[in-house]
């Protein structure tokens, strides 16, 4: 019999919500490797070639903390290099035990990019993957599923969402008018009811299990 094709809205609804790799619990927090300091100060410094040379270095040191790809990724999105952003954090994921941190930056360079579907896709990984181990660090894929649960009328898991948003960082800034503008072009999109199906599917069996 023949095998009946997938449709692009049931692939997106599996690759949201399940997870491509393991995710197991690190409790490294930011104070674990010292020298982590050193590529804050010369990032906040703007000196971002020589916080991604160092923290680079740093890598080859402890391949498996995901907070130093993260960084390096982090700063290649602010520095609008979206490509290399994603490198990073994609040849660091099969590496690090933690991987929720890294999905939320390929998620970001993904939208910086237009691709606001593959975005949507890192984004739900990340917030099922900080459930997964009860470890809630990482707002940003919380932020950006709220609004757009709000764009797509899914209001009370987008409050929920906000909710989760707060509580990781008090007092978190909303997205801008123009990042909302852009968002509100999933209302026309065919990514609209499976994006609608994969926010309720990770408020009934995360947020609310």
């Amino acid at each position: 019999m023949r095998m009946m094709r997938m449709s692009r809205a049931d692939k997106f609804f599996q690759i949201s919500t399940q997870l491509p790799l393991e995710e197991i619990k690190d409790d490294r927090d930011e104070h674990a490797i010292p020298e982590l300091t050193h590529v804050a100060v010369l990032r906040d410094a703007g000196n971002m070639q020589d916080a991604i040379d160092y923290a680079t270095s740093l890598s080859k040191m402890y391949p498996d903390y995901d907070l130093i790809p993260f960084m390096i990724a982090y700063i290649y999105y602010q520095k609008e290099f979206p490509q290399e952003a994603i490198h990073t954090a994609m040849e660091a994921l099969p590496n690090c035990k933690r991987k929720y941190r890294l999905y939320s930056v390929i998620g970001l360079a993904e939208s910086a990019q237009g691709n606001i579907e593959n975005a949507l896709v890192w984004w739900s990984r990340s917030v099922i993957a900080q459930c997964v181990v009860a470890d809630y660090q990482e707002a940003d894929p919380f932020l950006h599923l709220a609004h757009v649960a709000e764009v797509v009328g899914a209001r009370q898991e987008s409050q929920v969402l906000f909710t989760m948003v707060d509580a990781i960082e008090p007092d978190s800034p909303r997205l801008g008018e123009s990042e909302e503008a852009r968002l509100r072009a999933l209302k026309k999109s065919w990514v609209k009811d499976p994006l609608i199906k994969v926010i309720k599917y990770i408020d009934t069996h995360y947020l609310h299990s």
